[in-house]
C-alpha cells in the first residue's frame, strides 16, 4: 500500500495513467469500434497502447535496460494482443447484433468472452514461469499486477460505454 501510494504521487506516473485512460476511453468507445475495418482499427488501438503501456511499465518497474525482461515481455505482449484482438472482435460482434440480439447470439458472445477470459488466465500462468526466470518472483507479481490493472482499467472504460442487453 505504501509503495503504491508513493508511485501514485509521482507526477509522471499520474500523467501517464491519465493519458492512458483517456486514450482507452476514446479508442475503445462503441463509435470507434463500429469502424469499417475492425482489423485496421484493432491494429491502430494496439499500436497506440503498446507504446504507452511499455512506457508505463518501464517507469513503474524500472526496466529500461533489462533486455531479458523485455524479450519475455515482447513475446507475452504478442500473445496477449492476439487474445485482446479476439475480445474486441467479440465486442464488435455484440454491437453489430445488439438491436436484434437473440438467445443464440447472446450465448455465442457469452461463451466467446468466457473462453477469452480463460485464455488470458492461461497466458498469465504460462508467462508467470517465464518471467520468474528473468526477474524475481516479487517483480513478476508486480508486473502481472500492473498488467492486470491496465487491462481492467481498459475493460472498465469499455464496459461503461457499452449498452446493456435489453437497454434501448
Amino acid at each position: 500500500m505504501i509503495y503504491h501510494q508513493k508511485i501514485k504521487n509521482q507526477p509522471k506516473y499520474t500523467y501517464m495513467k491519465i493519458r492512458f485512460i483517456l486514450i482507452a476511453a476514446i479508442l475503445l468507445s462503441p463509435a470507434f469500434l463500429w469502424a469499417q475495418s475492425i482489423d485496421d482499427e484493432i491494429t491502430l488501438i494496439q499500436s497506440a497502447f503498446g507504446m504507452e503501456k511499455r512506457a508505463l511499465i518501464e517507469e513503474y518497474m524500472g526496466y529500461d535496460r533489462n533486455a531479458q525482461f523485455w524479450t519475455v515481455y515482447d513475446n507475452y505482449e504478442n500473445e496477449r494482443r492476439a487474445l485482446i484482438r479476439n475480445r474486441i472482435k467479440t465486442i464488435n460482434d455484440y454491437l453489430e447484433k445488439f438491436d436484434n440480439l437473440n438467445d443464440a447470439d447472446a450465448n455465442d458472445i457469452t461463451k466467446s468472452i468466457i473462453r477469452n477470459n480463460a485464455a488470458i488466465n492461461a497466458l498469465h500462468k504460462k508467462y508467470h514461469k517465464q518471467f520468474n526466470k528473468v526477474i524475481s518472483p516479487m517483480e513478476t507479481a508486480r508486473f502481472l499486477q500492473l498488467d492486470t490493472y491496465i487491462q481492467n482499467t481498459i475493460l472498465l472504460a469499455l464496459a461503461e460505454s457499452l449498452p446493456f442487453i435489453g437497454e434501448k
